[in-house]
Formats: C-alpha cells, structure tokens, sequence
C-alpha cells in the first residue's frame, strides 16, 4: 500500500523490473558485510546495489560516476562555488510502462544510458539521483487534497492486485511501478529547487517522466499525473519566502502548459509564457489569455512554423515580458516536441533552437534571478530527436555565462541594501500592443480616467502598480 512517502523510503519496483538473483543478493549482502566488519562509516562512498553503470552513493544521495575517469564528482557541499548545471534523474523513473504508448520508458532509457554519459565526460557536470520524495501537502500546494488522495488511492489498489490498471483520463493510465515513477518524478524536482535556491546549484536540469505540464489542479492530462514543475515553483515561494517572492515559468513544449497556466493566472507573484502550436492539444493558450494580473503571455504558433517565427517569438515578445516582471527564480518547463521528427506535432524546429531558447532563458536568470533556474523535461518522442535535444539543452546550460556580482546584488537587493524598482502591472510592450481602446477598458477597470491623448493614456497605464 502507497502511503504519504517518508524522505527515504523506496516505492516497490513492478516484480519484472526489480527481480534480482539470489546469488547477486547473496555476494552483496556479503560485501556490504564486510563493509560494516572494516569501519567503514555509513557515508563511505559505495557502489549502488541497483541503478545503472557508474551510480555510486555520496553522502546519501546517488551520482554518476564518469567511467573512464574513475572519480566522482564532488559533492556541492564541498566547491567553493556551484557547478554551472546539475542533473536531476532517478532510475524508478523508468518503471512507469504503458503497452504501445508514445510516453515509453526508451525515453528516459536512451537519455541516461546512452546521451548522458558520453556529454558528463565532455563537460564535467553532476548527475544526482536524489532519494527525495514527495509529501502529500507539497503536492497539495498546487493539487486539491481531493486529487491526491484519489491517485494515491489508485495507486494503492494496483499495488494490492485489485485492479490491474487504472485510467485517470483517457491518455493517462497508470501501472504497477507507476507510483515510484510518478513520485520520484516530483521529489527529484523538489530536491533541485532546494539546492538551487540554496546555492548548492545554479542552474537543475530535472530528467525525469513522465512529464507534468498538463495536470490540472484536480485532474490528470494527457500523460501527466502530478505536474512536476508547478509543485517545484510552489515549494520555492514557500519554503524559501525571503528569497523567492516572484517566480516565472516559461514553457517551450510544442503542446500548451495548460497545467502551469491554470496555477499561475489568480497569482500575481507568478508569471507564465508558453510558445505552442495551435490548433493542438490541449486546445489551449489562446494569445489573448492575459491572467488576472496581466501575468500570462502565450504566442501560438500556426502548423509549420519555422526556426525563425520560434526565436522571434522569444526574442521579441517573451524574454522582455519576463525581464520587465523581474522574477526571483525561472522555471522553464522543457519539452523537445517541437523538433521537425517529433511524431506528435507539426513544427520544424532543430536542435540549435532549444540550445537558442535555453542560452536566452539562462541569460535572463543571470539578469534578474541571480543565476538561479530550473528546467524539468516534459515532452519529446522521438527518442533520437529528443537525445539530441536535450544534449542541446544541456550544453547551453553548461555553458551560460555566471551571473555577475552586480546581477546577484541586484538579485538579492533587500539583503544587500539594493531595492528593485517598483513592479508595474503592465509592462511597455504590453501597453504598446494595446489599441486606444483596450487601454481605455484597461484603465477603467483600475477605476482611472479614461480621456485623454494616446501617449497620455499609456503614460497613466504604465503606472499600474502591481
């Protein structure tokens, strides 16, 4: 039975996934026996009974070993500054397997064994396999209690043999070994936010299925239980409110974030932007959805879009929104569907436009948000297409400049005697795509005059506290 998960507790692995040999027990038993026997304290480091090739275990946490090297890399705990980016996965994220199904462990399988391994060679980056997980109020901070309740419900009967599956929409079925994938899914990405926010990371690259985005906040969506990222976001504004008061997530998956829209738009202190092409599922993201604060930007893209009508729409449109809102911590959720393999969708973007939009984002957190930023994988299913991409996405991360001292000042201006400059609800390029008309309806619902010239009228909109 899935009960509300301690930190260090293991969902059971589907018996075809985790049986193991007596004989393998047996030689481990003994040697983690012999261990014991020669004073070898509890974080000695050691090599992981379960996992892939070159896990080893560090100071509680399990990271990847660079084969050829034969070393591990250094816990954060222990540089004197963070590595440029750090990758969150975790093996259990493969249990979760559904017959002839586009969202298929070879996903996940390909990126750890075969893209990851070769690229942390090359750049030197970590590879951690936190053993977070989820409570069941960090999931409620986005989630109704209702909701939670009734997926781990579904996931306790398929652990007791009483169903053998369990469709939570018509997309979204869930199996044995679901429930390790889903969880370790959300408390790898919680363990991420904490060490970014923490300054034991700067930039957290989470790779983990399945992906999040589309959870509602009382409902399931194709492909998504848990929305991953949405839970991070919270969980940054609510364990760290010192640090962390306004937070953007920007979302470049082909398909609309409709789950990170939802649990942005009656929050003023968050900011949601998306690119997507439109018409597609969800059939959501509308370009004059707005939130309630102004704090949503959406730029579909029509069928066919190209690499150029892709970096216009963040060049031009989302990056200065984002600047203009000035957020503590950016979220990207990072969804590689838009590649012209992709099978799902019908845009033609390569693998220089997610290296493109990653450079542009992390920039933006150096400008505002001190460095600190965290993308969590969502979509691709093309696994070739998607290696290539996330190899993309990773180098750009990698390679970002750090953010200046005077970026950090600025990033922490109420500790440093540095303030920000009042937040305005609408920014300049907002107000100059209005027509007189919308200003005017804009202005009155803020109970302001509405007469006036044009310049006069966006002069008295820009003023527009937050």
């Amino acid at each position: 039975t899935v009960g509300t998960p301690s930190p260090g507790h293991i969902q059971p692995m589907h018996p075809r996934v985790s049986r193991v040999s007596f004989r393998v027990v047996l030689c481990f038993m003994v040697l983690t026996l012999g261990s014991i026997l020669a004073g070898r304290s509890s974080n000695r480091r050691f090599i992981s009974s379960g996992g892939f090739r070159g896990w080893k275990r560090v100071d509680g946490r399990l990271r990847h070993q660079a084969h050829s090297r034969g070393r591990i890399l250094r816990a954060f705990s222990s540089q004197p500054s963070a590595p440029p980016v750090t990758v969150y996965t975790h093996k259990e994220c493969l249990n979760h397997r559904v017959m002839f199904h586009p969202e298929s462990p070879e996903r996940l399988r390909h990126l750890i064994e075969d893209v990851i391994p070769p690229l942390q060679e090359e750049l030197g980056f970590e590879v951690v396999q936190p053993p977070r997980l989820p409570e069941k109020n960090e999931l409620a901070r986005v989630h109704t209690t209702s909701y939670v309740d009734s997926v781990y419900d579904a996931f306790s009967q398929i652990d007791e043999g009483l169903v053998p599956s369990v469709y939570l929409d018509a997309d979204t079925e869930i199996m044995p070994g679901s429930d390790a994938s889903i969880l370790r899914g959300a408390g790898a990405t919680l363990q991420a936010v904490e060490d970014v926010c923490e300054g034991k990371a700067l930039r957290a690259f989470v790779m983990v299925r399945p992906p999040g985005h589309h959870a509602e906040p009382n409902a399931a969506m194709g492909f998504c239980v848990f929305n991953n990222i949405m839970v991070g976001l919270a969980h940054a504004q609510a364990k760290y409110p010192d640090v962390i008061q306004r937070a953007a997530l920007l979302d470049f998956d082909v398909h609309h974030g409709n789950g990170g829209q939802t649990a942005c738009w009656s929050e003023p202190e968050r900011f949601f932007a998306s690119t997507h092409q439109s018409p597609l599922f969800p059939w959501k993201g509308k370009a004059d959805d707005t939130g309630s604060a102004m704090n949503v930007i959406n730029v579909p893209l029509a069928k066919n879009s190209t690499s150029a009508d892709f970096r216009r729409a963040w060049e031009e449109k989302i990056i200065p929104t984002v600047r203009d809102f000035a957020p503590d911590i950016i979220f990207a959720s990072a969804g590689f569907d838009a590649h012209a393999d992709d099978p799902l969708a019908s845009l033609n973007l390569q693998e220089d436009d997610f290296h493109f939009v990653t450079d542009k984002i992390a920039n933006l957190a150096n400008e505002v948000a001190g460095g600190r930023l965290v993308t969590v994988l969502e979509g691709g299913y093309d696994p070739a297409a998607l290696g290539r991409c996330v190899g993309s996405h990773i180098r750009a991360l990698n390679d970002a400049p750090r953010p200046s001292e005077e970026q950090i000042s600025f990033s922490h201006g109420s500790k440093t005697g540095k303030t920000r400059a009042p937040q305005m609800m609408y920014s300049q390029q907002q107000i100059q795509a209005m027509d007189k008309g919308e200003i005017r309806s804009a202005l009155s619902r803020h109970g302001l005059p509405t007469s006036g010239k044009l310049d006069a009228l966006r002069e008295r909109l820009a003023k527009v506290p937050v």
